[in-house]
């Protein structure tokens, strides 16, 4: 039975996946002093900033630095354009969360500064029962660590998790943890992509997601009762 939904932020709860590309490509042209010119995104959506500079460059040091400039770009493109854009029906999802006695959690690659800042941007600081970070863990998605290290600090089942993820590498460790995952459809995530990571179902948009959990309370309760489903 679920009893926690788990939401990723970058991508999922956040429509910014694109900033987060835009500005990657950005400080590597700045690093390598070359374009990015194939049509493949250059960073791993759902991974972090950090294991993504990790992939490109062996130097920690430079890394850090790197991941440090990143950080930076993407604050400055956010507080040019006023706002960090939520996805329409969030909001409305966790409310339909509580409604139906969820937890609610917040499970994200990045760091807790950037985290809190849109948190606050985006009125959602308090709509979740805890939030996971990716410092908080050795590593990062796909690996399914940061779930369940969630799971825990609900102090739920992991079976009881249903997670909502927009990415290849977050369904994977959804997926991995052995939670019941919906994958979100995206520009870069297809839903024949994302039930091929392991995702149990598909969303075309967050506005689906709140229907989505009554649906899964109404077959659980069905099944509950001893009715046929």
């Amino acid at each position: 039975m679920i009893t926690a939904v788990i939401f990723d932020l970058d991508g999922t709860i956040t429509d910014n996946e694109g900033d987060w590309e835009e500005v990657f490509r950005r400080v590597w042209e700045e690093y390598s002093g070359a374009r990015w010119i194939e049509k493949k995104w250059l960073h791993v959506v759902g991974m972090g900033m950090v294991p993504n500079w990790r992939r490109l460059v062996k130097d920690e040091v430079i890394v850090q630095k790197l991941a440090a400039r990143t950080f930076e770009l993407y604050k400055e493109k956010v507080a040019d354009r006023g706002e960090v854009r939520v996805r329409e029906g969030m909001v409305e999802a966790v409310e339909k969360a509580r409604e139906l006695g969820w937890l609610t959690a917040l499970c994200t690659g990045s760091s807790w500064n950037t985290v809190e800042e849109e948190l606050e941007q985006l009125g959602l600081y308090l709509a979740f029962d805890i939030t996971t970070t990716g410092e908080e863990v050795l590593a990062q998605k796909p690996d399914p660590e940061i779930y369940i290290l969630t799971a825990q600090k609900l102090g739920v089942d992991f079976r009881e998790c249903l997670v909502v993820e927009d990415s290849v590498s977050g369904v994977e460790a959804g997926a991995a943890a052995g939670m019941e995952v919906a994958g979100l459809v995206t520009e870069y995530s297809t839903a024949t992509v994302l039930r091929a990571a392991g995702a149990k179902y598909s969303l075309k948009d967050m506005k689906e997601l709140a229907g989505l959990m009554v649906e899964i309370k109404s077959k659980e309760q069905v099944i509950d009762s001893g009715e046929e489903v």
